[in-house]
């Protein structure tokens, strides 16, 4: 009986292949040599930070001027660098350009930024990472296709605009490589740690991380100034502003300048990080127009009442423009601290005298004996130039007082 014939098809050569199956193999062919290129740079490392150089000292304003210098330690072609930086909020990065063996403008990458505040940022402390940091956002963008040769170094120039932020700040600075053709959407997700390539290298040779430095916040307050410290935590705290001098793009201080009671509300409120919205009421009926695209004075003023802060002048008057007075500022710190944090102050014992006394006033006056005790007060010239407490307290005294209050929050 003859047997049925079966038409097989034949096995190709090792060196031949139909065009379909070349077809269905393309794209597991560009995987597989994209991850043969992730694995080489991987291995290599590639990315050296050489150096790092701070604007230290200067006055907070426009145009601060920070380079990071790069050098490749492997020949790659045809990819482009990656570049981020971890900055204080508050701050505006107005330019990024490279220059050296290859030059340009760098470009902003949203999709480098979120992995940078999700992924980089949620990986392990080691030499390359140090994790989230609140008051801080970041820049990460990338520069134009070039061949990278070991010989090859590029500075990175960021211009700053402070707006003003001044304060002493950790900045952090992370290189990497991405591929030409997608920089910031590679077709395989798992590249993107390209981007960070200088971190994860053995050694961690492309980053420097936590480079302190240091702005003056204001023209008019230099270091060994009275209440320097405070004002210039305040200030890299964004609780407290200064006034524009001219069209400079620096700020002043005026640290002997009173300070209204609208201020002061606006002040405590942001030392403690109070939440203030624009539905927020108050039973005072001298704060003027409510403009609703701003929250102060009224939502400001609203939040303090809220939380048991202020009790105004009267019950429907609050004086927003009134100087306040140094008994006051004290016995608004106390009450916020022993409504918000009631186990934080320490009743002095009946033994304890103050400097002021208690004897100017029933309410403020034990207010002022609780506040020294437990040190709201110190760095302040109590027996001298601040010996009045129903004197208008000036924004240096109340910025060392608020300064101080801060150190002890939880």
């Amino acid at each position: 009986m003859p047997h049925k014939e079966v038409n097989v098809p034949r096995r190709p050569w090792k060196n031949e292949a139909p065009a379909t199956g070349l077809r269905k193999r393309l794209p597991r062919l560009v995987m597989l040599l994209a991850a043969l290129v992730s694995l080489t740079l991987l291995v290599s490392g590639c990315i050296n930070l050489l150096s790092v150089s701070l604007t230290n000292g200067q006055v907070a304003g426009p145009n601060h001027v920070i380079t990071a210098t790069f050098q490749p330690t492997a020949d790659l072609n045809d990819f482009r660098g990656v570049f981020a930086f971890r900055y204080p909020q508050g701050w505006e990065i107005v330019s990024v350009t490279y220059a050296g063996s290859h030059s340009g403008t760098a470009t902003r990458s949203n999709n480098m930024i979120n992995y940078y505040a999700n992924d980089w940022e949620a990986k392990a402390a080691d030499a390359g990472h140090n994790g989230h940091k609140d008051g801080y956002e970041w820049w990460v963008g990338y520069s134009a296709p070039f061949n990278w040769k070991t010989t090859d170094t590029v500075t990175v120039t960021i211009t700053v605009n402070t707006h003003g932020v001044g304060g002493t700040f950790a900045l952090d600075f992370v290189s990497g490589v991405t591929t030409n053709a997608t920089p910031d959407t590679p077709a395989n997700p798992a590249d993107k740690v390209n981007w960070e390539l200088g971190a994860i290298a053995a050694g961690a040779p492309g980053v420097r991380l936590d480079q302190a430095m240091t702005l003056q916040a204001f023209t008019d307050v230099s270091p060994g100034d009275p209440y320097y410290d405070a004002i210039q935590g305040m200030s890299q705290s964004r609780v407290i502003n200064g006034y524009a001098v001219g069209a400079t793009g620096t700020f002043e201080f005026r640290p002997n300048n009173p300070v209204w009671r609208a201020q002061f509300a606006k002040m405590i409120d942001g030392a403690l990080a109070m939440a203030v919205n624009e539905a927020m009421t108050s039973p005072f009926t001298d704060l003027g127009p409510d403009n609703p695209a701003d929250l102060y004075p009224h939502e400001y003023v609203a939040a303090a009442y809220a939380a048991g802060i202020t009790q105004g002048i009267t019950s429907t008057t609050f004086g927003p423009w009134n100087n306040i007075s140094r008994a006051q500022v004290v016995t608004m710190v106390v009450r916020a601290l022993q409504n918000r944090f009631p186990a934080l102050l320490t009743p002095p014992p009946a033994e304890y005298q103050n400097t002021w006394g208690t004897g100017f006033s029933p309410t403020h006056g034990e207010n002022a004996r609780i506040a020294e005790y437990n040190g709201l007060l110190s760095g302040l010239p109590l027996a001298g130039a601040a010996s009045d407490p129903w004197a208008a307290m000036p924004r240096g005294e109340v910025a060392q007082v608020l300064w101080n209050m801060m150190g002890m929050l939880p």
